[in-house]
């Protein structure tokens, strides 16, 4: 079916009026438009009518939503639910500033009261970004929009999240940084690609899910402070275990 037919300009399916297009194609990439937009008037319809469905849960999802609720009912109703993301994207915004002033590079050692509040930020985004939907639904202002703006601040946290682990791992500069970044990344373009096409968006493989990596991250990161970083993460292991490396 040609776009030309429907009064729409020729550059494929995507100005033609809405409909599946997942049955047609597998795209990484949208076909350029013309005039330099960033959505076709089909993709903008369809974002509109885009209804959000989750994956599975895991124990701890199914643990710890009666807190989150529970926290979630103690917010005002008159607060957006975007408001709710956007203080939680600003602590990873907060915890990537610091880190990054106090190692522009992350290859050298940051001081411990830096990992725990890199470690608090992180948990506190987390919980705050279980919590939006749950106002969202509760004030009676879900939409595709809200879904929309709060995974790009969750793309955008990726770039905490990373910073925060290499800030005690001391890699930056290193091609593992480099290959930390592009996994990182690539997971969660490959959970948004997933749910363009089965309408489902995943969040967990078996009991290891997103709630397990956030806060595992969060308390890890905590527990970094503890510790002498230098001497467990850049110290040859043949140093640290000498009888082990010596009997290998």
């Amino acid at each position: 079916m040609g776009a030309a037919s429907n009064g729409a300009a020729d550059d494929g399916w995507v100005n033609v009026p809405p409909h599946d297009g997942t049955l047609e194609h597998v795209w990484f990439f949208e076909p350029k438009l013309e005039r330099r937009n960033v959505l076709s008037q089909s993709g903008l319809e369809n974002i509109a009518n885009h209804q959000y469905v989750p994956g599975t849960y895991t124990f701890l999802d199914n643990a710890l939503n009666p807190i989150w609720m529970r926290l979630t009912d103690m917010l005002p109703m008159w607060l957006a639910p975007n408001a709710v993301t956007t203080f939680g994207g600003l602590h990873c915004g907060l915890a990537y500033f610091v880190l990054w002033q106090l190692s522009p590079n992350f290859d050298k050692a940051v001081p411990d009261w830096a990992l725990f509040l890199a470690g608090y930020c992180t948990i506190a985004y987390y919980t705050l970004d279980c919590m939006d939907g749950k106002q969202a639904r509760r004030t009676g202002s879900s939409s595709p929009l809200g879904q929309l703006f709060d995974h790009g601040f969750d793309c955008i946290c990726n770039m905490a999240h990373c910073a925060i682990s290499s800030a005690y791992l001391m890699n930056g500069g290193t091609k593992w940084y480099f290959l930390q970044q592009c996994t990182l990344q690539y997971s969660f373009f490959m959970a948004q690609w997933e749910e363009y096409y089965t309408h489902i968006l995943p969040h967990s493989s078996g009991q290891i899910g997103v709630t397990e990596v956030n806060y595992g991250l969060g308390l890890l990161t905590i527990l970094m402070g503890f510790i002498d970083r230098e001497a467990f993460w850049t110290q040859p292991l043949k140093d640290i275990l000498p009888y082990a490396a010596s009997s290998c």
